[in-house]
C-alpha cells in the first residue's frame, strides 16, 4: 500500500456539497471523497493506492484536473485499487459534479433497481428529499482491520444507513454496497446496521427496510462478522417484538448468502427477484464442498432455479418481486399496510412448515422436479416466464 500527497494550485472552487463521494473501491475501480481545506487557491489530494510506483502518472493526472477545474479549497481523498488514468480522470469529474449539484437527495429517474447505487436505491424508494444519512462517507467510520491486512477501506464501510419517510411515515432504511468486498459484513459495517435498528427501536419508527445485497461475512473479519450477524438478527427480532415491521428486499446482483441469507429469513416480509437469489451457502461454496457433479456453479440456469426468487416464491418462502422502483414501492407499501404479527405460535408454525418441506423434498435433485410436484405442468418453461406470466402461474397454483 502506498500513500501519495499532492498540493496543487487551482482557481477557487464555487460552493457545493462537502462530503460528496463517488465510486467504489475494491471493484476494479476507485473511491473518491471530497472535503474542504483552508487554502482557497490550492487543491489537496491524498491518494492511497494498492499499486505502488506510479507517483509521476498520478501527479500528471491530478495536475491536469486542477488546471481544468476550479477546485481551490477542496481536498480529494482517493482510495485506488488499480484504476487506469482515464478512470481516475472520470471519477474526479464525477466527484466534482456531485459536489456542484449537491445531490444528497437528488431525484432518481432510473427505474431499474439493479443499476442503482445503494444511495440511489434509497432515494428512489423513499419520499423525495426525505433521506438523511447517518455516518455518511465524510465521517470516514471504517473497518479497523482491513488496513492492518494491507487492504483498502471504504469511506462508508460498505453500507448506507439513515432516516427517511415512506409515504409520509418515518422509517429507518439500510442498503448494502455490493461492490465493496461483495457487500460482506464486518465489525463496523455490522455495527452500523445494528445501531440503525436500535435507533429505530428507540424512535419507534413505522418500519425498517433492509436492501440486502451481500455474499455474507467478510473472511478478513470472520469472527467479528459472525458476531455482527448474530447481533443484527437479535435486533431484528427486538424490532418485530415491539411491533415495528422489518421488510427486506433482495434484488441486487449479489443476492443474500451466508449470514445475510439467514438474516433475510428473520424479517416480517421478504421480497426476492429472480436474479436476487438467496441461501445459506453460495453456489461456489456448495460446488467446492460437494463437487461439480452435485452442483455446477457455472450452470446459471441451475443456480437461478435453485436459489432464485421464483423458486423461493413457489415454495412459499418469500414474495416474488420485480426489480423496478415503482413496483417495489407498491410491494413495500402493501407490506407496511398489512404487517405480520410476531408470535411464538407463528414461529412454531413456520418452523413446522420448513421441516415438512425438507422432509418432502430431501431426495429431490432439481428444482424442476419440485415444481412439477407443486403442480406446474411444464417446469422447464418457468425460467423463461416473464414476470407477468410467473405471477399468473402463482395465481393459478393458489386457486
Amino acid at each position: 500500500m502506498e500513500q501519495l500527497n499532492y498540493n496543487l494550485s487551482s482557481k477557487t472552487a464555487p460552493r457545493g456539497q462537502i462530503g460528496a463521494s463517488t465510486g467504489v473501491v475494491n471493484s476494479g475501480n476507485l473511491e473518491i471523497l471530497l472535503l474542504s481545506h483552508d487554502d482557497s487557491l490550492s487543491a489537496k489530494f491524498t491518494v492511497v493506492t494498492s499499486v505502488a510506483g506510479y507517483s509521476e502518472i498520478w501527479h500528471a493526472v491530478l495536475s491536469d484536473f486542477a488546471a481544468k477545474f476550479a477546485i481551490g479549497g477542496l481536498e480529494f481523498i482517493l482510495h485506488d485499487s488499480g484504476a487506469t488514468p482515464a478512470i481516475v480522470a472520470l471519477r474526479l469529474r464525477q466527484a466534482y459534479e456531485t459536489y456542484l449539484v449537491a445531490s444528497a437527495n437528488k431525484h432518481i429517474t432510473n427505474s431499474h433497481y439493479v443499476e442503482l447505487t445503494p444511495r440511489e436505491r434509497i432515494m428512489a424508494l423513499v419520499d423525495e428529499g426525505s433521506f438523511e444519512e447517518i455516518l455518511p462517507p465524510a465521517a470516514q467510520v471504517t473497518s479497523p482491520h482491513l488496513g492492518r491486512l494491507d487492504l483498502l477501506t471504504s469511506f462508508d464501510d460498505g453500507v448506507v444507513i439513515g432516516d427517511a419517510k415512506f409515504d409520509g411515515k418515518e422509517i429507518a432504511i439500510i442498503a448494502q454496497q455490493a461492490n465493496f468486498i461483495g457487500g460482506a459484513v464486518g465489525e463496523v459495517n455490522g455495527a452500523k446496521i445494528v445501531g440503525m435498528c436500535l435507533r429505530a427501536l428507540e424512535r419507534k419508527v413505522s418500519s425498517v427496510v433492509l436492501l440486502l445485497d451481500s455474499g455474507g461475512v467478510r473472511l478478513q473479519e470472520a469472527n467479528a462478522g459472525e458476531i455482527a450477524i448474530s447481533e443484527i438478527i437479535r435486533s431484528i427480532f427486538a424490532l418485530r417484538l415491539s411491533g415495528i415491521p422489518v421488510i427486506a428486499v433482495v434484488a441486487g446482483k449479489n443476492g443474500a448468502f451466508g449470514g445475510v441469507g439467514i438474516t433475510a429469513t428473520c424479517v416480517d416480509s421478504l421480497f426476492i427477484s429472480e436474479q436476487g437469489r438467496s441461501g445459506v451457502s453460495g453456489p461456489e461454496v456448495i460446488e467446492t464442498v460437494m463437487g461439480v457433479d452435485e452442483y455446477d456453479s457455472k450452470d446459471r440456469a441451475l443456480v437461478w432455479r435453485t436459489c432464485g426468487g421464483k423458486h423461493r416464491a413457489l415454495l412459499g418462502l418469500s414474495e416474488y418481486c420485480i426489480p423496478e422502483i415503482d413496483k417495489l414501492h407498491q410491494q413495500i407499501k402493501f407490506a407496511l399496510d398489512n404487517p405480520v404479527t410476531l408470535s411464538l405460535d407463528g414461529l412454531r408454525a413456520d418452523n413446522l412448515r420448513l421441516a415438512q418441506l425438507v422432509t418432502k423434498y430431501a431426495n429431490y435433485h432439481d428444482a424442476l422436479d419440485i415444481w412439477h410436484d407443486l403442480g406446474v405442468s411444464d417446469p422447464k418453461q418457468v425460467s423463461n416466464f416473464s414476470d407477468a406470466q410467473f405471477q399468473q402461474l402463482q395465481q393459478s397454483l393458489a386457486e
